[in-house]
């Protein structure tokens, strides 16, 4: 299953002197498995395109599909949202509930489930995200790290079992060690939930997890690409006003200095370079 987006237009406050036009004639394709990145300056659309995935924005133009739900139409709003798990920037501002259990337990709760069910899930979606169960689910989420309070917002997500994850910025407002660990629990998070959507301002983290890449620019949509793709066109890089990855950066610096090398990654560099070393000693 895939979502598929064709011709999706939005504008906020219409027929206003305030009138603003968000997203125009967006037309993508999101495949199962993906780890797809959506990128581009503030005010750009990311975050209006993405709440169209799970019916937080009513869909006004164009069309949307989400693993086979139109959501042009009538459809179970509950079904969409067990479908697509929604993790806001600062997602610990979600938290809500006297305990850390209570508060993972909620999502499956509104979906009806026994309660075995609902404590089984909330216990599983705990520990994957890293958490000592027995030793944090009669905790209140407010009493826990920035750290530990991200994980457990996300646990909430996961404990409605989401075939699709999208993600706003995770790693917003962490430091280098926070970022690092949020971004291999999400890897792991992956064989769980297997198509994971990510905006990120951070472009070494887009180069490094995500397969695809859409590029939006005041609303547009400027292209899908892969990571070698895109981080190899510093001509629309530098029209939006992106930076490169930094080993993508590196590399280019090199190329302007006459060096045949290309790399989005830290692996991809030093590989580059030991293949160019190797030529050179040949």
């Amino acid at each position: 299953m895939s979502i598929v987006i064709k011709d999706l237009g939005y504008e906020y406050s219409p027929r206003t002197p305030f009138r603003k036009v968000a997203l125009d004639g967006i037309t993508m394709t999101i495949n199962d498995g993906d780890f797809f990145g959506v990128i581009g300056h503030t005010g750009s659309g990311k975050s209006t395109l993405i709440s169209h995935l799970n019916g937080l924005i009513k869909l006004t133009k164009g069309s949307v599909t989400v693993n086979g739900i139109d959501l042009a139409g009538k459809y179970d709003h509950k079904k969409l949202r067990s479908i697509v798990g929604m993790v806001f920037q600062y997602p610990e501002y979600q938290l809500f509930d006297e305990t850390v259990e209570r508060d993972v337990s909620f999502g499956p709760k509104n979906l009806g489930l026994g309660e075995a069910e609902i404590k089984r899930r909330a216990e599983d979606a705990i520990r994957l995200v890293g958490l000592d169960y027995e030793k944090i689910k009669d905790r209140s989420p407010f009493e826990l790290s920035g750290g530990q309070m991200r994980r457990v917002a996300l646990a909430g997500v996961l404990a409605m079992k989401p075939e699709i994850l999208v993600l706003d910025e995770p790693t917003a407002g962490l430091d280098p060690r926070g970022k690092r660990e949020i971004l291999e629990l999400v890897k792991r998070v992956k064989a769980e939930c297997p198509t994971i959507i990510m905006i990120s301002h951070n472009m070494d983290e887009i180069a490094q997890y995500c397969n695809r890449i859409a590029v939006l620019g005041k609303g547009k949509l400027e292209g899908v690409f892969t990571p070698e793709e895109l981080f190899g066109r510093e001509d629309i890089i530098l029209k939006l006003g992106l930076r490169l990855p930094t080993p993508a950066h590196i590399a280019y610096l090199l190329r302007q200095k006459g060096y045949d090398i290309r790399a989005t990654d830290e692996d991809g560099l030093v590989n580059e370079i030991l293949r160019l070393k190797g030529a050179k000693n040949a």
